[in-house]
Order: structure tokens, then sequence, then C-alpha cells
């Protein structure tokens, strides 16, 4: 099974999101939480569960969705890093995931 670790930049990008949805729906924030984590979990039996990040030409990354966000992550050897959490509609610059 492989090891998950979040980046700081991948804790950051959720934390803000939950804050911003727990200003209305406090209960909402805490389910799609609960969600991103559970999809996240799945990639310890399965890392190459998602597809490559189309913006990297060197397909060093991956994602995975949950609703309308984007959970990238990178596989090195048995470890994931879970680098970002980016919300689908935003543009992507793969050099902020560094």
């Amino acid at each position: 099974m492989a090891r998950l670790i979040w980046t700081a930049k991948a804790l950051a990008d959720l934390e803000r999101l939950l804050q911003f949805i727990e200003k209305d729906a406090p209960v909402a924030a805490r389910r799609f939480a609960q969600r991103v984590f559970d999809r996240v979990e799945q990639l310890q039996q399965f890392p190459h569960l998602g597809g490559f990040v189309a913006e990297d030409d060197l397909r060093r990354y991956r994602e995975i969705l949950q609703g309308s966000y984007r959970l990238i992550y990178r596989v090195e050897g048995e470890t994931i890093y879970i680098v970002a959490v980016h919300h689908a509609a935003r543009l992507l610059d793969v050099t902020d995931l560094d």
C-alpha cells in the first residue's frame, strides 16, 4: 500500500477552500472535506487511478476529481504526494506545483 503525504501547499489550498465553504455551510464543508480525504485514500490502493494533468508536458503530475476540484498528486515509488487542490475552472500553472 502506498504512503500518502499532503504537501503544505495542498493542505493550505484545502484549508482555504473549507473556510470559504464553512462561512455559509459548515455541514457542507465537513462533508466535502470527508469526500476529499476518502477520494485521496483510494490512491493508496490505486496510485495511478488519476489521469495525467493536461498542462504538464513532462507527465509528472496526475489528478483525480472531487466535484469541481482537481486533486493533483505526484507518485514517487511507493509514496504519493498530494500537491494541490485546484478548482477545475481556474487556469493551472504547473510551475506552481514544484
